[in-house]
């Protein structure tokens, strides 16, 4: 079964597909990349307000408890470190 992180952001709760593993870049504290394990064309850019290398930790401590859990437990929750925010998630050709 297919596991999903999901993220709350400004559009509401978005689900980010994480079985094959992801890769999360923090390029400020206004923009992220997540790159998809099993994507070699696209990859997810995150609008942020104040983002730190704690929310980099939460995805990552995220996709260790989606790893760990049941077929039936599809979606983890990111929490979202107190002051941060994600406004956005886009879908982004590879440039």
């Amino acid at each position: 079964m297919a596991k999903y992180l999901s993220i709350v952001t400004g559009d509401g709760t978005e689900h980010i597909p994480c079985s094959e593993g992801l890769y999360v870049k923090r390029n400020s504290a206004t923009a992220m990349e997540i790159y998809l394990a099993g994507s070699t064309t696209h990859h997810l850019k995150l609008v942020t307000v104040a983002s730190t290398a704690m929310l980099v930790t939460n995805i990552q401590d995220a996709l260790v408890i989606s790893a760990e859990t049941s077929w039936q437990n599809s979606v983890t929750a990111v929490v979202l470190p107190a002051g941060e925010t994600v406004t956005s998630i886009t879908m982004t050709v590879f440039a």
